[in-house]
């Protein structure tokens, strides 16, 4: 990791301002499924429901212990254990030193800690960076979906990629981390 340290935190109330502006920039808001609103309150409200939710995880991303970045796993099927992962770079200082070795503690927590068998991940096909990114930690590219989402009114193409836990098991001490989310260790 080049000497920075990569940890991970859960958001709070308090993180409300900090996720809106960077969910609003444009370049995260251009990748994103979805758009949101300039509303604090809003903002707020969603971060208090998402704490509640038992099949939605997230943390606030931090290099050297300042905060860069969001990502979230979301169970999207807790009977066949297949969940999906989402992650954000708000702070430039986050964009360089880690690249996709934040995905290493999210996928331990995916796999280890919640026992999920499988993880589906739906990219737009103009998101370059992070399509390299899913090849790159051992996703299995499974097709395109063609005109599948829409975006400002546009139709945009969506990749689709899958892991299963033992395709991670087979990669994951490449990236030489094995904490989890929360710190712990899944060795």
């Amino acid at each position: 990791m080049t000497g920075h340290a990569l940890s991970f935190r859960p958001p709070t109330i308090d993180d409300a301002a900090m996720l809106l502006a960077w969910r609003r920039l444009s370049e995260v808001t251009g990748n994103s499924f979805t758009d949101v609103d300039d509303d604090l309150d809003r903002q707020r409200a969603w971060i208090d429901r998402c704490n509640g939710r038992s099949d939605y995880i997230h943390r606030v991303i931090q290099v050297d212990g300042i905060d860069v970045g969001y990502t979230s796993i979301t169970v999207t099927h807790a009977g066949w254990g297949i969940g999906s992962i989402g992650a954000y770079m708000g702070d430039r200082r986050g964009r360089t030193g880690i690249g996709a070795l934040n995905f290493a503690p999210v996928l331990n927590h995916c796999f280890h800690r919640l026992g999920l068998r499988k993880v589906v991940n739906q990219i737009f096909a103009e998101n370059a960076k992070v399509l390299k990114g899913q090849t790159l930690l051992g996703y299995r590219h499974v097709g395109v979906l063609k005109a599948h989402a829409l975006k400002n009114g546009e139709a945009r193409d969506v990749h689709l990629f899958e892991m299963q836990a033992a395709d991670w098991a087979d990669v994951r001490r490449r990236f030489g981390l094995f904490y989890d989310l929360d710190g712990v260790d899944v060795g």
